[in-house]
């Protein structure tokens, strides 16, 4: 039986699907922060920069008395982080220019817990896009389902199969890496562990290479 409730500091579909795995108690409070990137600052800073503003936005809104979980996803491509597509001629260009390409999309997590200091965790993985056509592209931007995406996909997308190559932490490309949280809010007193390997694997359908190492410490994604 867990001890803790968890507030999730977002209003991500996937990441509310993916909590409710968790079966822990939860409820959402989006937190609303200005994302804008800073003058000089680089993709990494700015990723982790965001999940703890969040985390610490919802904190000093007096939620004191429960488990906060915050996140950031983004798309590095070059050194230049590429959002959520603004029109559909933006998701276009951003499709094409990953296309057959490697770039990294970094998750950054910010958990915020009674007592402790605010615990800080990140998740970089390589992905590697297939060479899909321009007629593929339209169709998958005509679908809608690019808009709210950091890059402009889903790495789940079972129509698009925008990604040929991936090895890494599958959930964390989708916004929540499991293993990352995992790790860190089994630091917190009132906190049961939790199978997250075979919950992951099965809800995505995924056989992770990287979950034991993730859990074990190390910096992978």
């Amino acid at each position: 039986m867990q001890k803790i409730k968890i507030i999730l500091a977002s209003s991500s579909p996937r990441r509310k699907e993916m909590v409710k795995w968790m079966g822990i108690p939860f409820e959402i409070l989006p937190a609303d922060i200005d994302e804008r990137l800073h003058e000089n600052e680089k993709p990494i800073t700015h990723v982790k920069r965001l999940a703890c503003e969040k985390a610490q936005k919802i904190a000093l809104s007096g939620n004191t008395n429960a488990v906060i979980l915050a996140a950031d996803t983004i798309v590095i491509k070059d050194e230049d982080i590429l959002g959520k597509p603004k029109d559909n001629r933006r998701a276009v260009e951003m499709l094409q220019a990953l296309r057959g390409r490697v770039h990294q999309v970094a998750t950054a997590v910010c958990i915020i817990a009674p007592a402790y200091p605010p615990f800080q965790d990140i998740c970089i993985s390589p992905v590697k896009m297939r060479a899909y056509t321009d007629d593929e592209i339209r169709a998958y931007v005509d679908s809608g389902d690019p808009m709210d995406k950091a890059g402009a996909y889903a790495i789940q997308s079972g129509s698009f199969n925008p990604v040929s190559q991936f090895s890494g932490c599958f959930a964390s490309v989708m916004g929540f890496p499991f293993c990352h949280i995992e790790r860190n809010l089994r630091k917190i007193d009132g906190y049961n562990c939790l199978p997250v390997a075979e919950i992951c694997q099965q809800n995505l359908h995924y056989v992770c290479p990287i979950f034991s190492r993730v859990l074990d410490g190390e910096d992978i994604g």
